[in-house]
């Protein structure tokens, strides 16, 4: 299987790099790639430009896109939303555009940020979108880009962490290790994901995806479709939410690490997102439950915390 992942240097990148190598050859496609990371090739390609972007699909021929790459700086996309739309939805435009019928597996990453976190409960794959920033509208133009492929899927993951690059969890690590107080959110909540968890994840999904067949057309003889290629390509199951399971507001998340760590939660300071001028809208609740997932793969993702200890445990950080 030839494999292609967009933002192969980012966050999530480099762990679909490592989970996916198992699947055959994978190909990583960003802006400035390193020559080459964990034996996997790279490739620099601006997807903005569709011509770069149709020479590339046409010389790889992979079986199977995931775009990854997003500006997903939330409050930049506000300042610059034109550039937010050209990285999130435009991209996709040109990598569908470009894959035309072929019959390539698509894998779009979403967000939770396309919700407008007034639902004050977890949201599945049924509830309707309705961003309130310029990076949950550009990314929800995205998935609506990439559902024009005939055999697209759009995961939508929540708060990322894991290794590669610098984000939240590991800021809230380091300021408990070197005794500085760090502010966290009391009024916004997400699904911690651990992108390790997310990369088999997908893995598995894509697994699933190229062996169930093309998009459903009837039986030449029954006129019907294979149960699993009524699963995956159902109109509801080409949305799947993807994140470790149950929900944490960020300081909940920061005093779990603080505990696990054994240090004092008093260096996590509570604040509200009104606390901090910042240009583009959070919502306060974007947990994410699904109820795709498991008939698609089987299993549901472990739970957040599970997934926290089991990243620290990895970093060495716990004892």
């Amino acid at each position: 299987m030839k494999i292609l992942i967009t933002g192969s240097t980012g966050l999530l990148g480099q762990a679909l790099g490592g989970h996916l190598a198992a699947l055959g050859d994978v190909t990583g496609v960003s802006r400035r790639p390193p020559a080459s990371r964990g034996g996997s090739a790279h490739v620099a390609c601006d997807l903005r430009d569709a011509g770069r972007v149709a020479a590339l699909v046409s010389r790889l021929q992979p079986d199977a896109v995931i775009h990854s790459q997003a500006m997903s700086d939330v409050d930049q996309c506000e300042r610059d939303p034109g550039l937010a739309r050209a990285m999130n939805a435009k991209t996709t435009a040109n990598l569908v555009r470009a894959l035309g019928g072929a019959p390539a597996v698509l894998l779009y990453v979403s967000t939770d940020y396309v919700f407008d976190g007034e639902k004050g409960q977890p949201y599945n794959e049924q509830d309707a979108p309705r961003p309130i920033s310029v990076y949950g509208q550009s990314k929800l133009e995205g998935e609506r880009e990439a559902l024009r492929h005939p055999r697209a899927v759009v995961v939508r993951p929540s708060t990322l962490f894991g290794p590669g690059r610098m984000n939240f969890c590991d800021a809230i690590v380091r300021a408990l290790q070197e005794g500085r107080t760090i502010e966290a959110f009391v009024d916004q909540t997400t699904s911690p994901t651990y992108t390790e968890d997310l990369a088999e994840m997908m893995k598995e999904l894509i697994v699933v995806l190229t062996q169930s067949g093309p998009a459903p057309t009837p039986n030449s003889v029954t006129g019907a479709t294979s149960q699993a290629t009524r699963l995956v390509w159902g109109r509801a199951s080409r949305i799947v939410h993807m994140s470790n399971a149950g929900g944490a507001s960020r300081v909940a998340f920061a005093h779990r690490i603080a505990d696990l760590l054994g240090r004092s939660r008093e260096a996590v300071r509570p604040i509200r997102m009104a606390d901090q001028r910042r240009p583009a809208k959070r919502p306060a609740y974007s947990a994410l439950t699904s109820a795709e997932l498991v008939p698609l793969t089987g299993r549901m993702m472990r739970p957040w915390d599970d997934a926290l200890h089991a990243y620290l445990r990895q970093r060495g950080w716990l004892g």
